[in-house]
């Protein structure tokens, strides 16, 4: 098979090279291009500042909980199970998140009328947040996996439930918890 090939009039060429030649410039202004030096008057960016460290010895004043919104169903059984949280201590004034030797304790329940029905009460022990170590972006963190079983996640009454953690230190028994959180379950 021969490509076939078609011959425009001559009005058309020049009107096509035209809008060629028109249509150029447009398609370079679109590029983007790095400033490689700054013109006078232009500021400086600010130095960049170290962050100061928050000292081993302090105490937690806030504790940040991050987690997915709904829970991720891991043996496709239709039901909800994995509950991954990322857990951030923090000590005024210092900006950066630290590790502190202590116990977590994670509760997820569900909230009825007559009050808090547990569906998972989880401590954490000191040795164990050890290997739940991680650091990131943000700084350092513990990394927990929870697990519901499908039975806790049926006797939701409306497929929510609520969670909160808490953080007790070992050197000064003081506890820190946080607000209380909702997931989907289902």
């Amino acid at each position: 098979m021969t490509p076939v090939l078609i011959e425009l009039p001559t009005r058309f060429r020049g009107w096509i090279r035209r809008a060629g030649l028109l249509l150029a410039p447009c398609v370079l202004l679109g590029c983007q291009t790095d400033k490689s030096r700054t013109r006078p008057g232009d500021p400086l960016p600010p130095p960049p500042v170290t962050a100061r460290v928050t000292p081993e010895d302090s105490t937690v004043s806030n504790i940040v909980v991050l987690a997915p919104y709904s829970l991720s169903d891991l043996d496709g059984n239709g039901f909800a199970s994995e509950f991954p949280i990322a857990i951030y201590l923090y000590s005024k004034p210092f900006p950066l998140p630290f590790w502190k030797a202590g116990l977590v304790r994670v509760e997820i329940f569900d909230e009825t009328v007559n009050g808090e029905k547990s569906l998972l009460d989880r401590t954490y022990g000191v040795d164990e947040l050890k290997g739940l170590r991680e650091t990131n972006v943000v700084g350092d963190f513990y990394a927990l996996e929870l697990i519901l079983s499908e039975s806790a996640v049926r006797a939701l009454s409306d497929g929510q439930a609520e969670y909160r953690v808490s953080f007790e230190s070992a050197a000064t028994n003081k506890t820190i918890t946080s607000s209380v959180k909702r997931i989907n379950a289902r």
